[in-house]
């Protein structure tokens, strides 16, 4: 990706180097390197969808950075997932987001309210307390305060949504409705405490209008590429693809800020807005 040209010779050496200790060649290191890394990112994706519940298979796999679009496929193959949605800007989808995000501001803090002490008004004080603490230069904003409360006795807490001036007995309510979802069961004899307030000032920001993809300039040639025990001849397109342009892997798509690989098995083509679209092959 981009223009910088990676030393060839000064890392195979240095990769030689770390093999010699484990008794492996270049290559076999610099295999394993690939699958350790592979199986680590996989071992994450599982986290956030086998192991909630979720099975990855129903969903399309969209990396970012620089060097995630070179593991995607090998992640999604993994994974049983059949498609892979490369963005324009992967390579810099971070700094985009961060762009495009919402203005916010947080803040929290520990009050210990219970009985006669939990009132609307001794709430709604810490709340303002707690805005004119980080509102500076966000007037506009708007609050979304949060309200960690447990049964006292208890030694964790549960959030629970709420206005800025709440009723202590709605709060109340809303915390048991989540704890007997959280955990089967509500007391309705334990008296509840509301340990910590939570405030958030937000400001959101318009969305990015979607572009078409552009019609930039974009080389086709080929190289060998490890894929697997082999080497393969592969197609590489470098630059800016346009809409409709279509590749079949083996492939990689060189864009200025990241690099995409697709193994034997996998097309790409790429959609109006310029995001390159893989499949696996049937």
């Amino acid at each position: 990706a981009g223009g910088v040209e990676l030393d060839v010779d000064a890392a195979r050496d240095a990769v030689e180097r770390l093999g010699a200790g484990l008794q492996l060649s270049g290559l076999e290191t610099a295999e394993g390197i690939v699958r350790v890394a592979n199986q680590e990112m996989v071992r994450t994706l599982r986290v956030v969808t086998v192991e909630r519940g979720v099975d990855p298979r129903g969903f399309a796999l969209m990396p970012f950075g620089g060097a995630g679009p070179m593991h995607a496929a090998a992640l999604a193959e993994e994974l049983g997932m059949e498609r892979i949605l490369c963005p324009r800007a992967s390579g810099v989808l971070s700094a985009l987001g961060l762009i495009a995000s919402e203005r916010r501001r947080d803040t929290a803090r520990t009050v210990l309210l219970s009985g006669d002490d939990l009132t609307a008004e001794r709430i709604a004080s810490e709340v303002e307390e707690l805005r004119e603490s980080i509102g500076a230069g966000l007037e506009e904003a708007e609050p979304e305060a949060t309200y960690e409360l447990r049964y006292r006795g208890q030694a964790f807490e549960l959030g629970v949504p709420g206005p800025p001036r709440p009723d202590p007995a709605d709060l109340a309510e809303r915390f048991a409705a989540e704890h007997e979802r959280r955990y089967g069961y509500r007391d309705p004899d334990a008296e509840v405490e509301l340990v910590n307030v939570r405030l958030a000032l937000v400001v959101t920001a318009p969305a990015p209008e979607p572009v078409a993809a552009p019609a930039g300039r974009l080389e086709r040639s080929g190289r060998p590429a490890r894929f697997g025990s082999a080497w393969i001849e592969a197609e590489v397109l470098r630059g800016e693809p346009e809409a409709g342009t279509a590749a079949a892997g083996p492939c990689m798509f060189e864009l200025p800020e990241a690099t995409l690989v697709l193994p034997p098995g996998w097309r790409a083509e790429v959609d109006g807005r310029g995001t390159i679209v893989g499949a696996r092959e049937r």
